[in-house]
């Protein structure tokens, strides 16, 4: 047997659906078929791909690197059958907006406003793990918009043809187990870490990565990145204290994780949108910038940690 997109679907499925009986219902297929055809993946990646018991299917460690993998793969695939569709004149004559999404909150909010504003529009959204994909994307067209983030002392130039617009600089804060013996404090001094194991995604732009070990290294210690892992096995370890983690300030938070500020905020980043200056979004990118903005601040009032540091501390400034 070889390896087919469907195959890279069905685990894709199975770990978003958490079980393969729920799998089964999402792709039209008997649990048992699904059941075997996971087996027979399985061996042609020769180990197991889930851990199977009464809570669902878990994703193994050899399962979580097959998926960040698949999640990339895909996309490219459907974007491949959409543009021979439309070559060969069998897709609907709409405006198409391609969406490129690094991993954040902002995400379904500018895919939210950007529906409205353009309400006949075929809007098409794909996630990319590593963000630094997504400057090149927009610069070869291949996508039309962006959500991006860049940090101090990594900050992001458009390319040519390409527009970027801010829309809120936000702290970066740390995770930690619910029963650490610094998850009670308010706020935690970054330099109380500097015996902790961390973990960062595997695929963590370059600009993030920097930018944590300049702000390390300004607190007197160099970090221990003991796991590279994806979000959803990066907090199971948090949560079971093997590592401590960074979070956006907009996370409502995960059970047995407590999220806290960091005392000075020395980890931030920018949050932005980037557009194609000839595509679709040019013409109403003011009114969509404005969209975001009010969106983004509205819900960060609905973050209870980020809500109680914004009342304390205020918008971080834009730097000057």
């Amino acid at each position: 047997m070889e390896l087919e997109v469907r195959h890279l679907r069905a685990i894709c499925t199975i770990a978003e659906a958490g079980s393969i009986s729920r799998a089964a219902v999402v792709l039209k297929m008997s649990q048992p078929a699904l059941a075997a055809q996971l087996r027979r993946i399985e061996r042609m990646f020769g180990g197991p791909l889930f851990e199977r018991g009464r809570e669902g299917a878990r994703p193994t460690q050899l399962g979580s690197w097959v998926l960040i993998r698949s999640r990339s793969l895909l996309p490219a695939f459907d974007e491949l059958r959409r543009d021979g569709m439309r070559y060969a004149g069998q897709a609907a004559e709409r405006p198409r907006i391609r969406v490129g999404c690094m991993s954040s909150h902002l995400a379904i909010t500018v895919i939210t406003c950007l529906s409205e504003l353009f309400p006949g529009a075929d809007v098409l959204a794909r996630t990319e793990e590593a963000m630094d994909l997504l400057p090149g994307l927009l610069e070869s067209e291949r996508l039309e918009l962006a959500t991006l983030g860049d940090y101090p002392g990594h900050e992001l130039s458009p390319p040519p043809g390409v527009s970027y617009a801010s829309i809120a600089d936000e702290p970066i804060f740390v995770g930690l187990a619910a029963f650490h013996p610094l998850a009670g404090r308010e706020e935690i001094e970054l330099r109380d870490l500097a015996d902790e194991d961390w973990g960062m995604h595997a695929l963590a732009e370059a600009g993030h990565r920097e930018h944590f070990w300049t702000a390390c290294a300004l607190q007197g210690f160099e970090p221990r990145v003991a796991y590279s892992a994806d979000l959803s096995l990066a907090l199971d370890l948090i949560a079971s204290a093997r590592c401590v983690g960074m979070f956006q300030a907009t996370s409502k938070g995960y059970p047995g994780i407590a999220i806290r500020p960091l005392a000075g905020t020395p980890l931030r980043f920018r949050h932005l949108v980037g557009w194609t200056e000839q595509g679709p979004v040019a013409r109403l990118a003011p009114e969509l910038v404005t969209a975001v903005t009010t969106a983004y601040w509205a819900e960060a009032r609905q973050a209870p940690v980020y809500a109680a540091w914004l009342d304390r501390h205020g918008p971080l400034p834009a730097p000057v």
